[in-house]
């Protein structure tokens, strides 16, 4: 891989990596499956056109590490890219759906690009996914970037650690390497901004034992946003030193068929779409409800007409609100009035993600606020409102400081009480 390709890998990466699990896993042999021809369903008919020029790219992360004995592929996430309207969506799909492949048989999801790479099917494992989707839901994609967990924890390892943005309380159980099928509670890790080298960050978005089977996906996200964040607060000045660290984790551990020229085009477009223009989706319980296999395996049972349905909404527009909030285009600077390093630009994202305006993040004067205060500048507005009831603000936390000369509408300084939570 080029040095160009590499560095223009790594800044996309960054944009919209998806973080790497190894969770439960059941070993599944081909020599198990049904015959080929008992298990390939009718397939399902391609989705309804995107618009025009839209990207579709699956994100793989895998628990590959040498020697290459076999391996999951436990994180896939579908991102479609409108680059005319600036609109994005990430759609995760669960490993354990329960999938015909054609040729083969049926098992798990997170089996196929494995068994494309060990059957050296043409095109390889992403290849043989591709027909696996296509078939038993409807859904393709035009490029693939895959990437195993030690690639994953040299990178994190590589920023100096990241913030995560705990909303739960999690309890992180992993395997007894001794006891097979038995889980022993590693550490538990408390609501609150938390400091994570690559190693934790990757258990805490591996681990499932003892939580919803979904949860796993609502922290790859918090990881997610946290890498990002933390890519911000070094800026270029602050990457140089560490750019041939990134680029070595990204040498031997991430491949894709994307060319050095379709990463840089990419890796500019995606700062240009804005927050409340991505929706996270998931295919969870609703679209996929469990079930036991005869040979009783736990697996998720794909609805594939809600699926396809589903998945052709989810380049949807911004919601009504979401559009009044970019109408009024209120200009909102975000303050951290506490000690807790890195929570404006946490609550920044969840702002812009929501469709707020955020224009500028920083530190408050004084760095030992309990409550949190909102000033408007510019009076009464749908912005304020929808604020206040978003952050629980009461009204007496609510300041108005008429200033048509300021060059923000509402500056938001965030007190203890405002430390994230479940809700």
């Amino acid at each position: 891989m080029s040095i160009v390709k590499k560095a223009s890998l790594t800044a996309l990466l960054i944009s919209f990596i998806a973080t790497v699990g190894r969770g439960n896993v059941i070993a599944t042999g081909v020599t198990s499956w049904p015959s080929a021809d008992s298990a390939t369903p009718t397939p399902m008919p391609i989705l309804a056109p995107l618009p025009p020029r839209t990207i579709n790219i699956i994100l793989l992360g895998t628990d590959r590490r040498p020697p290459d004995e076999g391996w999951r592929t436990d994180v896939m996430i579908l991102v479609s890219i409108d680059p005319q309207r600036k609109i994005a969506s990430m759609v995760s799909i669960p490993r354990d759906l329960y999938v015909a492949i054609p040729g083969y048989g049926k098992t798990r999801l997170n089996l196929v690009d494995d068994l494309g790479l060990e059957q050296r099917y043409p095109g390889g494992g992403p290849a043989l996914l591709r027909a696996t989707l296509e078939d038993n839901l409807g859904i393709s994609f035009d490029h693939y970037i895959r990437i195993d967990f030690e690639g994953f924890i040299q990178m994190v390892d590589a920023l100096g650690g990241i913030d995560v943005d705990v909303r739960c309380p999690t309890e992180l159980w992993v395997p007894k390497m001794k006891f097979p099928g038995e889980y022993q509670l590693l550490r538990t890790i408390p609501a609150g901004m938390q400091h994570m080298d690559g190693d934790l960050a990757l258990i805490y978005c591996r681990a499932r034992a003892h939580t919803p089977v979904f949860d796993r996906d609502r922290r790859q996200r918090e990881v997610l946003l946290a890498i990002r964040n933390r890519v911000l607060e070094l800026g270029i000045t602050g990457l140089l030193p560490r750019l041939f660290e990134l680029l070595e984790a990204m040498q031997h551990n991430v491949q894709t068929d994307l060319d050095a020229a379709e990463i840089l085009a990419l890796a500019q477009l995606l700062p240009q779409i804005p927050p409340q223009n991505v929706n996270q989706r998931i295919i969870d319980r609703t679209l996929a409800p469990p079930w036991i296999t005869p040979q009783g395996a736990w697996v998720l049972l794909p609805d594939r007409p809600h699926i396809k349905e589903f998945m052709e909404g989810r380049l949807a527009s911004p919601t009504w609100e979401e559009s009044i909030l970019a109408e009024e285009a209120v200009r909102l600077a975000v303050d951290n009035g506490t000690t807790i390093e890195g929570f404006s630009f946490q609550m920044a994202d969840r702002l812009r993600s929501r469709g707020y305006h955020v224009v500028g993040v920083g530190k408050a004067a004084a760095l030992d606020h309990v409550e949190t205060t909102i000033v408007s500048y510019t009076g009464d507005s749908f912005t304020l409102e929808r604020l206040r009831q978003y952050l629980d603000v009461s009204e007496e936390d609510i300041l108005y400081e008429p200033d048509w000369l300021s060059t923000v509408g509402i500056s938001v300084i965030l007190g203890s009480d405002a430390q994230p939570s479940c809700r």
